[in-house]
């Protein structure tokens, strides 16, 4: 797959993967994601917390699905649970089923997990100044993501995180990359986390409240990019807001 970046260079999505990628026609025939009455609760010295009280939803490869509630609803840890960030916290119970491409998610162990997490399935976070490790440059934590899945040299890797940060749209890509997290701006930083994020083309990502510390232009910017990337990438997106304007731009 080319697609290009916003200085015209190509961009090779999978060539990193030895295997090339890929599927038969029979997977697509079911969802992407499937979520089955999905409960989390967490139990404490004040008694059980229902956090997600039987959820379930399906998602097409390539589609778009937004998650609204309030603050507290359960948005961001429905999203976790997906991905099994919740299952191993103190006091956690997590039950129902979660499949993707008819692999169940919350009975795998946490070995195959780890291979999904960042290849297959791809988060993005809400604060990026505080995913993002601060006494790291932001290109070597996308050369540290990329090369977590792929066995590439350092050098590939690190000319892979240069047309990832000029894919989302940072400026200087190249001079960027060697920039440490409170030397760029906030629209930035989420840019550089999304980079991050798409390093071995997930099939789908997860949007945890992306814009929600950006201001409007700046959050206008980063929701016409997920939407260009879906489009490019053909991405399935699974974004949680509490936001009903912005889930109607995107889903």
């Amino acid at each position: 797959m080319r697609h290009q970046g916003g200085l015209g260079r190509p961009l090779h999505f999978r060539e990193l993967d030895p295997s090339g990628g890929g599927g038969g026609g029979a997977r697509e025939a079911q969802p992407l994601l499937r979520v089955q009455d999905l409960r989390v609760s967490f139990h404490g010295e004040a008694g059980a917390v229902q956090a997600v009280d039987g959820v379930s939803f399906e998602l097409a490869a390539g589609g778009a699905l937004g998650i609204v509630g309030e603050s507290g609803s359960g948005k961001s840890v429905t999203a976790l649970s997906i991905l099994g960030l919740t299952r191993n916290a103190p006091g956690a119970r997590v039950s129902g089923r979660v499949e993707l491409e008819g692999r169940e998610l919350l009975g795998m162990p946490e070995p195959g997990l780890r291979a999904i997490r960042g290849n297959d399935v791809a988060m993005v976070f809400q604060d990026p100044l505080s995913s993002l490790h601060p006494l790291y440059r932001v290109g070597a934590q996308i050369v540290e993501a990329i090369r977590a899945h792929r066995p590439v040299p350092k050098a590939r890797a690190r000319a892979r995180a240069i047309e990832l940060l000029d894919l989302v749209g940072i400026p200087e890509p190249a001079r960027r990359v060697d920039a440490y997290p409170h030397e760029i701006s906030g629209g930035q930083r989420q840019r550089a986390m999304i980079a991050m994020a798409l390093a071995n083309e997930p099939r789908l990502l997860l949007a945890d409240e992306p814009t929600t510390a950006l201001d409007v232009t700046v959050q206008a910017q980063i929701l016409a990019l997920l939407a260009r990337l879906r489009r490019e990438l053909s991405m399935a997106l699974v974004f949680v807001t509490h936001d009903l304007g912005v889930v109607a731009e995107v889903a």
